[in-house]
């Protein structure tokens, strides 16, 4: 059997792809879909149309429908798929419409079957959307969707990427329960746990800032079940990072995905997470200062990488791991081994004068946070006292104490200016200015040339001393305009 493109170019009826779909099913369902069936014309006839559905349906249900039952017919035997798989791969050229509530749990397991046999671009995306709206039922195809987004994807960072904002964009458009967010994350953390046992994909730059945005997406809920499944949320999610971290080398000397742990311990936040929860982030710390250790074996000592596991699982628990990482090696240099457990250096004579500039460094760098805070207008006086005239004729006491906010908010600002002023510290640039990207005063999360068209999305901090040049504080933060 050929592909037919006439027959495909036209738009089969809805009558007739029911009744290719029903005959087809029934044959599945009482196992008489076998190679001499592939001589009828009738059968013939249903497959090449199903086929044709599958490009140009009249409705979207009907073509999800008959790529889910090819999809079927494939997994019969070889020679069924030998007809099959190709008819599908030239019907899939173009993408399908999202699942949304069409069909059942093995409906959808059949569909990805069928999209795995097209190679086409779209697959991997697709894939991505319908891992991050699977159901609690569809095991069998979140397992297939997390394998065509992880195996197409030029690396995992981007598809892990693409599965976050797919999650995000799902559950802003879904009215749902408050822990829908968690629950989905359990079901996409361990279907990605089985997928990248074998995924022979590179992992890719921002890989930490994809799994970020992804654990970004569980957290509060309140109520006894709410917060049972919050539990088992942090759990497979670090588990996951578990998983990747001992995988992947590049993974483990990543700071980002530390980072992604400590937003995952930060659901609970002020309070602490369950011991279950601390176990498992033991765990992922340990499996980090090994890759502390691998790096100070050679000399080198990575602070930004222990400074995100400090932020993500606190000093004292780094320090006691490191600690015993240290002193499990005696031939550890000295100051690594020091810093390794301390995470400072060892002390040594320093002149007056370098202990001098390095006080007033950090004293610059805080001024700056401080001008960068008070310069955002989100949250500052006029804010507040917009919320108040708002609250004034419901909640008369609450809009005075918003007022007395706002007034000291508004001091605060004073002296954080003034300070500057003393110190000779200002913002450079404004929030949506546009400007021509240099590396030695900007940071941008993205891969940007130099010269390039940027967005400021957080201003410089500049210090201005008479006689020198103006140095950087603080690098703006930019984005690709």
């Amino acid at each position: 059997m050929t592909n037919n493109d006439s027959s495909s170019q036209q738009q089969p009826e809805a009558g007739d792809q029911q009744a290719w779909a029903a005959r087809l099913r029934e044959l599945i369902r009482t196992r008489t879909l076998k190679k001499d069936r592939l001589d009828e014309p009738e059968i013939r006839i249903a497959i090449e149309g199903l086929a044709a559905t599958v490009e140009n349906g009249a409705a979207p249900d009907l073509r999800l429908e008959a790529a889910a039952v090819l999809g079927k017919a494939a997994e019969v035997s070889v020679p069924i798929r030998a007809v099959v798989q190709p008819l599908l791969e030239h019907s899939l050229r173009q993408g399908l419409p999202p699942v949304h509530a069409w069909g059942n749990a093995e409906d959808r397991f059949y569909l990805s079957k069928a999209l795995s046999a097209s190679p086409a671009a779209w697959v991997r995306d697709y894939a991505a959307a319908e891992l991050a709206r699977a159901d609690v039922d569809e095991k069998l195809s979140r397992q297939m969707w997390a394998e065509l987004a992880i195996s197409r994807a030029d690396s995992l960072s981007i598809a892990l990427e693409k599965v976050a904002r797919s999650l995000s964009d799902h559950l802003g458009s879904t009215p749902s329960a408050g822990d829908t967010a968690n629950r989905k994350l359990i079901r996409i953390a361990e279907a990605l746990t089985q997928t990248l046992l074998t995924a022979d994909v590179p992992t890719g730059s921002g890989f930490g800032r994809a799994l970020s945005m992804l654990m970004l997406q569980g957290g509060g809920s309140k109520g006894a079940e709410a917060l049972r499944v919050r539990e088992d949320a942090a759990i497979a999610c670090l588990e996951l990072l578990v998983q990747i971290v001992r995988l992947r080398f590049e993974a483990l000397l990543d700071s980002d995905v530390y980072r992604a742990a400590g937003t995952i311990r930060g659901w609970w936040r002020p309070g602490r997470p369950p011991d279950a929860v601390e176990r498992k982030a033991d765990r992922l710390l340990n499996l980090g200062v090994d890759g502390l250790l691998v790096l100070c074996r050679q000399g080198i000592m990575d602070k930004d990488l222990r400074q995100a596991m400090v932020s993500a699982f606190g000093a004292d628990r780094v320090n006691s791991a490191g600690s015993q990482k240290a002193s499990s090696d005696p031939a550890l240099n000295a100051d690594c081994s020091h810093w390794l457990a301390t995470g400072s250096n060892r002390s040594a004579a320093r002149s007056n004068e370098v202990v001098r500039e390095m006080g007033d460094h950090a004293l610059h760098e805080l001024i700056g946070q401080l001008l960068i805070v008070s310069d955002s207008h989100d949250g500052g006086p006029q804010t507040l006292r917009g919320i108040a005239d708002s609250l004034e004729v419901f909640e008369p006491s609450q809009a005075s104490t918003l007022r007395s906010a706002a007034d000291r908010s508004a001091l605060i600002n004073q002296w954080v200016a003034a300070l500057a002023a003393k110190r000779r510290i200002s913002l450079s640039g404004r929030k949506g200015e546009v400007v021509s990207y240099d590396p030695l005063l900007h940071e941008c999360s993205e891969v940007v040339q130099r010269s390039a068209n940027v967005r400021m999305v957080v201003p410089a901090v500049m210090l201005s001393l008479e006689g020198r040049s103006p140095e950087v504080v603080i690098k703006a933060i930019v984005e690709k305009a």
